[in-house]
C-alpha cells in the first residue's frame, strides 16, 4: 500500500511540469516545495508527556486549480533531520504522502476529501509505525488586498486513520483518530511565484492505548504557477 500510494504522489508531481490545458477557465498549477518546522509531543497514561527537538519537514508539492472550483492537491514530505527525544533518548525519521481534492461551495469556502500515509521509523530498533487514512474537511480563502497578491488561507480536517506498528513481524493495530488545522498567509511575489507561511497542528489518539501524538510548528512554501 505505502508503495502504491508513493507512486501515485510521484505520478502528480511529474504533472505538475506541464500547464494546465484550459488556462483560459483559470486552471493553475503551482509546484515547488513545502516546509514545516516543528515538533512532536506524545501524552501515555501513566508517564509523563515527551517533546521531540524541533525538526524540519520538507519536500516537492504541487496544487492544481481545474476551473473555477475543483482543485487538487499532493506532497511528499520527509524529515531533514530525525525527530530526537531527549527523555528517552529515541531518533526516530518520518515520510509523509498526502493527497487531496476539493470543490470550492462558494468563491473562498470549500470541502475537501483525501487520503494520509505516514511512516515513522525509530533509528536503533528499526520499528516502523503508520498512520494512515482518509481525511475530510473545510478550506477557506480571502484577499487581503485589492490586487489578491495577499491571501488568508485555513483549513479544519478530520482523519479518520488508522495506526499500526511492527516489531519484527509483530504487528499492532488501533484506530487512531484525530484533527488538524493549518492557517496563514500567501503571497504572489509575481504572476509565476508565490510564497507562503503559516502555522499547522496535527493531533490524532490510539481508541486502544490512549496515546496521544502532537506535532505544531511553522510552515513555509515557495511555489511556482505554471
Amino acid at each position: 500500500m505505502k508503495r502504491s500510494f508513493s507512486l501515485i504522489v510521484f505520478a502528480l508531481l511529474l504533472c505538475a511540469g506541464a500547464p494546465p490545458v484550459h488556462a483560459e477557465d483559470g486552471s493553475t498549477v503551482d509546484a515547488g516545495m513545502k516546509m514545516w518546522l516543528h515538533n512532536w509531543h506524545r501524552d501515555q497514561p501513566g508517564f509523563t508527556g515527551i517533546s521531540s527537538d524541533t525538526t524540519m519537514l520538507l519536500g516537492p508539492a504541487i496544487e492544481a486549480r481545474i476551473g473555477e472550483q475543483v482543485f487538487l492537491e499532493a506532497s511528499f514530505l520527509f524529515t531533514a533531520a530525525d525527530y530526537r527525544f531527549s527523555e528517552t533518548g529515541d531518533n526516530v525519521s518520518r515520510q509523509d504522502a498526502d493527497i487531496a481534492v476539493g470543490f470550492l461551495v462558494v468563491p473562498g469556502f470549500g470541502l475537501l476529501a483525501g487520503y494520509k500515509h505516514a511512516t515513522f521509523k525509530e533509528a536503533a530498533t528499526g520499528i516502523e509505525d503508520t498512520l494512515s487514512g482518509p481525511v475530510m474537511g473545510l478550506v477557506l480563502t480571502a484577499p487581503m488586498d485589492p490586487w489578491s497578491r495577499l491571501t488568508f488561507y485555513g483549513r479544519l480536517l478530520y482523519l479518520f486513520t488508522r495506526f499500526e506498528q511492527d516489531d519484527a513481524g509483530v504487528v499492532f493495530r488501533e484506530d487512531s483518530p484525530g484533527w488538524g488545522l493549518e492557517f496563514g498567509l500567501k503571497y504572489a511575489f509575481t504572476r509565476q511565484f508565490l510564497g507562503s507561511i503559516g502555522y499547522r497542528y496535527e493531533e490524532n489518539t490510539g481508541n486502544v492505548t490512549d496515546v496521544t501524538d502532537s506535532f505544531s510548528g511553522v510552515t513555509f512554501s515557495a511555489m511556482l504557477r505554471f
